[in-house]
């Protein structure tokens, strides 16, 4: 039902006739008899009341902020109607039997003025102030339309801008200063639509709200990309609440509107940018494959690029897609997939120089395989798969549930939570350290673990006086703790090996070999001391690790990437026979590259020598300039040795140095060996970013990702992975 504004005349006076007057009453009266069936989509307070009571109270109105009816007004708080009588005694009245704290505060803050003028008089006064400032509207309400997360079923929340003092309306009331904000935050999921009304002169409400409006909705959308958040958030009232605190009054974007306008519109323009960044790339890349599954079981496959700018001694990641990966996806539509994306990105498969896989999916690999391309096991999910298969065993998996269902028998009971607070204390252990595990991300049952074997004796004190709970369940016998123990102990040098990576700059595949030789020649190299279980997980997870890097073409991958690391260069991680083996590949490719620049170089000569005029030989140029030539025109296989000479000549670059910034400083000496190295120095050793290789961050993102809704995930992820502060 809509009802019809009054305006009022430039002249200042109303233009509202008896006869007006008269439609407007049977209009009243016919909205108080439909009363029962009035929509509602604001609560509105025209500028006249003034009084701080209203701040909890509105008139339901339009979606135009037209009163629908003065006879009720309704409190914001609990969504009660009581009938309106002209003065606030029984919007207090309700205040104080239903809402006393909001009242306190609200009293507290804004004391009430004593009214000695009459209803009518105030009015008349604030309509002519208002007159004076060339405002025309009757009613006295502005608003402004807003998207936002507003239901129409009056659930709806009020707030009121901290700068203005409501109790000084009258001194308060200032062109371009909105009075208050109304935001509808309700739950009925057959409405879309939001609406935030302002209370302010009409002169600059435009403005004024347009850039608000802007830099909060900016703002609520930077703040979904960076955290991952789901757009629904805007829908509840904590957060409605949060914001106008922060800033009243204030336009918040509805779920539709950032799914459906804002999201979208920021990623066009990211993607453009990337795209355009991406073409400008003349180096080699690498590729990174990431396979992960949501909360509805849906699989998806995340491809990101790794490169390095001319001139520019860091490894730059953009995020370029995020495909749907249905489980009955054949080897030909992985390959269409495949094809689509390096087209769409402008990506050529000569330039790609390995990809980084974190999937076990057959299909898949072989599309990449079949072309051309070389794959390299993420180091990440290789770890996963290991320490998940150790988890996974029938005799580990029932010990996982005791202590779980141990963790959460403690951290549910009050006493006993203090008990082992108390002891963790005493003992100088980390408070709240032992909590159940995240199962996907394997490093947080490993904590679980760890933190059980540290407060082995306190659990089972804490347990066994423990009532009412069922010790079959909980209790881990004497066995079950050195099984364990073992398994803490085994698993050790892969949470070490995880710290590592998340410590590096850029954790490159020139760290692999390193790494994965150091776990299994000596972490994972069983001792006289190991029991039979521990035995037996290192001699699993020594062979996982062997077989997935076997292939040929990723050993010598890796063995190229790992020479070329000015880090690694006395490093025993190969034998010597395998290490001159790949010197003799690093030449052979220096070589062709050698060959191939001054090829380039050969054929421009060619090209500017006829614009060239010949010039007068000098004395010195007849005695040497033979020699010169002799020098120029080395031979490009005694220019490769020179360079890797040089090479290893230099002395060995800390551990903790970035093996770009060295090439960098060496590029004068080395040229084209360092152009070489550039080409594996841009393949990362995992899929995830150093940003999210703890274990914590781990788990934080991967509890947020699943949970994002399938039409968002491509665009949600590319937004938040190339999001720069």
């Amino acid at each position: 039902m809509e009802s019809k504004p009054i305006t009022l005349s430039n002249n200042g006076k109303s233009a509202t006739t008896d006869d007006s007057k008269s439609e407007m009453q049977m209009v009243l009266a016919k909205m108080m008899e439909e009363k029962y069936t009035y929509t509602y989509k604001k609560l509105v307070v025209p500028m006249s009341m003034r009084s701080i009571y209203w701040k909890f109270f509105g008139f339901p109105a339009t979606d135009d902020g037209d009163i629908l009816t003065k006879v009720k007004i309704v409190c914001i708080l609990c969504k009660t109607q009581i009938a309106y009588n002209r003065n606030t005694s029984n919007l207090r009245m309700h205040l104080q039997n239903k809402h006393a704290q909001e009242l306190l505060e609200l009293e507290a803050t804004n004391p009430p003025r004593r009214q000695v003028l009459s209803q009518e008089t105030k009015e008349r006064r604030a309509q002519k102030k208002l007159l004076k400032a060339g405002l025309t509207s009757a009613q006295h309400i502005y608003t402004t339309n807003a998207d936002g997360t507003v239901q129409i079923d009056g659930d709806i929340q009020f707030v009121t801008d901290p700068n203005v003092s409501l109790s000084n309306i009258e001194d308060d009331i200032a062109i371009g200063q909105p009075l208050r904000v109304m935001i509808k935050s309700g739950s009925n999921i057959g409405s879309n639509s939001q609406n935030v009304a302002f209370l302010m002169p009409e002169d600059n409400s435009i403005n004024q709200s347009s850039i608000d409006g802007k830099t909060v909705s900016d703002a609520i959308a930077e703040f979904i990309i960076m955290d991952l958040q789901l757009p629904e958030v805007v829908e509840g009232r904590g957060f409605q609440r949060l914001v106008a605190t922060l800033r009243s009054p204030c336009e918040i974007p509805s779920k539709n509107k950032l799914e459906e306008e804002i999201i979208p519109k920021i990623y066009d323009t990211f993607r453009e940018s990337v795209a355009t960044t991406l073409s400008c790339i003349t180096s080699e890349v690498g590729l990174t494959i990431e396979e992960w599954r949501s909360n509805s079981d849906e699989r998806f496959v995340t491809v990101s690029v790794y490169y390095q700018n001319s001139g520019e001694p860091v490894l730059e990641c953009k995020v370029l897609s995020t495909i749907h990966a249905p489980l009955d996806w054949e080897e030909s539509q992985w390959g269409n997939a495949i094809d689509s994306l390096l087209l769409d990105w402008d990506l050529k498969i000569e330039r790609i120089t390995a990809v980084v896989v974190a999937t076990s999916r057959t299909e898949l690999l072989n599309a990449l395989t079949n072309r051309g391309l070389t794959l390299v096991p993420c180091l990440l999910y290789t770890l996963q798969v290991c320490a998940q298969a150790c988890f996974e065993s029938p005799e580990v998996a029932t010990i996982l549930g005791k202590c779980r269902a141990a963790i959460g028998a403690i951290i549910s009971h009050p006493a006993a939570s203090a008990a082992l607070t108390m002891q963790e204390q005493l003992l100088e252990l980390d408070e709240n350290a032992m909590l159940m595990d995240y199962p996907p991300i394997w490093t947080s049952t490993y904590n679980m673990l760890e933190q059980m074997v540290l407060r082995r004796n306190i659990v089972t004190s804490i347990l066994e006086s423990m009532e009412g709970i069922d010790q079959e369940v909980v209790d881990l016998t004497n066995d079950q703790w050195k099984i364990v123990e073992d398994l803490v102990n085994v698993l050790e040098p892969f949470k070490v090996t995880i710290m590592t990576l998340s410590e590096e700059k850029i954790p490159l595949i020139s760290l692999l070999k390193p790494l994965l030789w150091q776990l299994v020649s000596s972490h994972l190299k069983i001792k006289e001391s190991d029991s039979e279980k521990a035995k037996a997980f290192k001699e699993s997870l020594s062979d996982m690790l062997c077989d997935r890097y076997a292939d040929y073409n990723v050993t010598l991958l890796l063995q190229i990437a790992t020479t070329l690391d000015p880090r690694f260069k006395q490093l025993p991680y190969a034998t010597e026979e395998d290490k001159n083996s790949v010197a003799t590949d690093i030449k052979e490719m220096l070589t062709k590259l050698i060959q191939e620049e001054s090829g380039d170089n050969i054929n421009m000569k060619v090209e500017e020598e006829p614009l060239t005029k010949k010039s007068r030989v000098s004395g010195m140029e007849f005695l040497l300039g033979g020699l010169c030539s002799m020098k120029s025109g080395m031979p490009a296989e005694e220019k490769a040795d020179l360079e890797l000479v040089q090479y290893h000549s230099e002395s060995t670059a800390p551990l903790d140095y970035c093996p770009l910034q060295w090439w960098a400083k060496i590029s004068a000496k080395c040229p084209n060996l360092g152009k070489l190295a550039c080409k594996y120095n841009c393949v990362p050793a995992c899929c995830a970013p150093p940003c999210r290789i703890p274990a914590e961050v781990q788990v934080l993102y991967d509890a947020r990702r699943t949970a994002l809704p399938p039409h968002l995930i491509d665009k949600l992820l590319f937004l938040h992975g190339n999001h720069t502060v």
